[in-house]
């Protein structure tokens, strides 16, 4: 019950993080980095995928509230909740080493595909969504790999501090 606590809380942060200050880090327009896939990311293995889910559209109704968007944070993180254990069934073979939340230390470089995936998936849907047109299909798809590769690197910066505390 103590794990939920500090989770619900780290969740809090995350998010007061992102309204409060990265999401209004804009670099040329491109980069929009969303560091609360990393909440998403360290869930528990074995809660059920419809909590999963829920959580993720929680999260992502909170964002999109604060962000007057109408429900692309919430699509794009209910896709992410769904894949997610799909994407750890199919990344890990050894299912003992899956007993708590996902980090480096139990997938090892499964990690880094599983983070990625998850990233290109989320801000895929996510800024089609935004855009809602392929006319400026370049545009997106440079928006998708530059805010990916920074939502990367705060991912991994936020996870070796949490790895070093």
């Amino acid at each position: 019950m103590q794990d939920w606590f500090k989770y619900v809380g780290l969740t809090l942060l995350v998010l007061f993080l992102q309204v409060m200050l990265v999401d209004n880090l804009h670099l040329f327009g491109l980069c929009h980095p969303y560091i609360y896939l990393w909440v998403l990311l360290l869930l528990p293995v074995d809660i059920p995928r419809w909590l999963q889910m829920l959580i993720g559209a929680a999260i992502g109704g909170l964002l999109d509230m604060f962000a007057h968007t109408p429900g692309i944070h919430m699509a794009s993180c209910v896709l992410v909740s769904y894949l997610r254990p799909l994407l750890l069934m199919g990344l890990v073979q050894d299912a003992e080493r899956m007993k708590g939340a996902v980090t480096i230390d139990a997938l090892g470089v499964n990690y880094f595909r599983l983070l990625i995936i998850l990233i290109v998936t989320h801000h895929t849907v996510l800024f089609l969504l935004e855009a809602f047109t392929f006319a400026h299909l370049g545009y997106t798809l440079l928006q998708i790999l530059v805010s990916g590769i920074c939502t990367f690197l705060l991912v991994m910066l936020f996870e070796y501090v949490r790895k070093s505390t």
